[in-house]
């Protein structure tokens, strides 16, 4: 078990590095985290979204909209040759792109685009010659349009939160840890993506080839502590990876129990979103500011795990009132009597 841990820990330190590229595009910085914004990784997004409209639908869903940047004077102001270039980009991403997931699936174009110049055109044809075209394409009318609304708003985000965020990390991190039953692997930053649009939550993380976290600036929590929580939350996925200590140990529990129910495959991120919200919650106090609401709760995440029992099973943990295995009995026991 040693073993296996030191070479998870060398691996994730290993793509960390390999993830650390694009020095132009850093914006700022903290003892745990490098916030890009990048000019490629932006464009994709704008694309993405205009292609499928999914953050902006679930945000309806949710009762929520995306911040007003002025946008539509943007559209309205462009010529027709303009406006041609982006319609064929957002059906081209409509055809051969807005089908693929985010995390799972477009990670190399991620780390792609990531290494591209944002001063030139792209000339490497690696996935093919249309979709460089098309990115060219619409890169003509980006870079003096949208990008500079889009630029401004990504550096709006963290001068509104970086000072928040290098009081809390230390102590965010130093907690989340011992109830994640795993140390932080390295002392390597995370890159952080501010980007205008991201995917249907306003925020992922992928973690292949290497851990990185996409933030939305147009999701209404960058304008309060949930953009903190978000942050927080994204990098805690480092410390809950799939077979890690927490989420291994829901499993071997289920199986020692001997439960008939099927096994409950989010309950590890269920309970991270609470313990991640409750950390965020005591430590924002610390600072004077009382007000902040957990992210489940808001945006009703997980609402079949999110019962007044659950809450109070995983505050006797979080409190260290309770042990691990205890903790995790008393939730299985609670979604099996449901």
């Amino acid at each position: 078990m040693k073993f296996f841990k030191l070479f998870v820990i060398s691996f994730l330190v290993n793509i960390f590095v390999l993830g650390q590229n694009g020095e132009k595009t850093i914006i700022a910085e903290t003892g745990y985290f490098e916030f890009h914004s990048d000019y490629w990784i932006n464009l994709h997004h704008f694309l993405f979204q205009k292609a499928g409209r999914s953050q902006e639908k679930k945000l309806k869903e949710d009762g929520y909209q995306l911040l007003e940047i002025n946008e539509a004077a943007v559209y309205k102001g462009l010529d027709t040759e303009q406006s041609k270039k982006l319609e064929e980009a957002v059906e081209y991403y409509q055809k051969n792109i807005v089908n693929k997931d985010l995390i799972r699936q477009l990670g190399k174009e991620r780390v792609w685009l990531q290494k591209q110049n944002a001063d030139n055109r792209i000339t490497d044809t690696l996935f093919s010659k249309a979709y460089t075209k098309v990115l060219n394409q619409a890169s003509e009318v980006y870079k003096t349009t949208f990008w500079p609304l889009h630029m401004k708003q990504n550096e709006l985000v963290i001068e509104r939160h970086l000072p928040i965020v290098k009081k809390m990390e230390g102590y965010y991190f130093s907690k989340i840890t011992k109830l994640a039953l795993q140390d932080w692997p390295s002392k390597t930053k995370v890159r952080v993506d501010l980007t205008a649009y991201a995917n249907y939550a306003g925020a992922y993380t992928p973690t292949r080839p290497y851990f990185n976290l996409i933030i939305s600036s147009l999701d209404p929590g960058t304008e309060n502590t949930g953009f903190i929580e978000t942050l927080f939350h994204e990098g805690t996925h480092l410390i809950f990876l799939y077979g890690g200590p927490f989420r291994s140990g829901i499993s071997e529990i289920f199986d020692q129990e001997g439960f008939k129910m099927e096994y409950p495959g989010h309950l590890w991120h269920a309970s991270m979103f609470y313990l991640c919200g409750r950390v965020v919650q005591d430590e924002l106090e610390k600072l004077g500011i009382d007000n902040h609401q957990l992210t489940m709760d808001e945006r009703n995440i997980y609402t079949r795990y999110n019962s007044e029992e659950f809450r109070r099973i995983l505050e006797l943990y979080y409190q260290g009132k309770s042990d691990f295995e205890t903790t995790i009995i008393r939730l299985l026991d609670d979604l099996n009597d449901k």
